[in-house]
């Protein structure tokens, strides 16, 4: 009898069902979910259903039965985009962290090239030259020497004292880099 005036869009045949069945939907939905807001969604849900496909109720011949299978179906979706929100937030988690990391290298040889950079430029330029054509250019100790014009122990010495101004500047910024590293290390964490 119910089914039927719900059937023909009797809107007090609808809230009699609402009230009879609410609650117990609600405390199924409650039970997967564990969520009030999305427990109550799924109740809504149903309940919308049913009122949509009113029409189509007189063949049903267990209301309840189908009430539930209802809560299930939309249980079983909400479970659906539940799984599909974490990957889609665990990849862009990754995403984020793999380009946190990227940055943070990135940033770090910066500094580390900048400071090196430094170092080089206040070598004297004949040393300098000798590094950079050992360095940049690959040149051997004898392509430099003929390069440049001088004896192959003369490159040697312009290498040795340059790495030695190197090492020795290098050393003087290490507490700008240990902090930079720090300052890397805090932001990773808290992300």
């Amino acid at each position: 009898m119910l089914i039927n005036l719900l059937a023909e869009g009797n809107e007090a045949a609808f809230r009699e069902l609402y009230l009879s069945y609410f609650d117990r939907i609600y405390s199924a939905a409650l039970a997967y979910l564990k969520v009030h807001e999305q427990a109550e969604d799924i109740t809504q849900q149903v309940f919308l259903k049913i009122w949509e496909k009113r029409h189509s109720l007189v063949k049903v011949e267990n209301v309840e039965n189908y009430l539930f299978i209802i809560a299930r179906n939309a249980i079983f979706n909400q479970f659906s985009r539940l799984a599909t929100q974490r990957k889609n937030i665990q990849y862009v988690r990754e995403l984020f962290e793999e380009e946190l990391v990227n940055s943070e290298e990135m940033m770090i040889r910066k500094q580390e090239r900048a400071i090196l950079e430094k170092a080089v430029n206040q070598l004297p330029t004949r040393q300098q030259e000798a590094y950079r054509l050992s360095r940049e250019k690959g040149l051997s100790y004898e392509e430099i020497a003929q390069v440049m014009n001088i004896s192959k122990p003369t490159v040697r010495e312009y290498i040795v004292n340059s790495r030695h101004f190197i090492r020795e500047c290098l050393l003087q910024y290490k507490d700008q880099l240990i902090s930079l590293l720090l300052y890397v290390a805090f932001f990773k964490n808290i992300f």
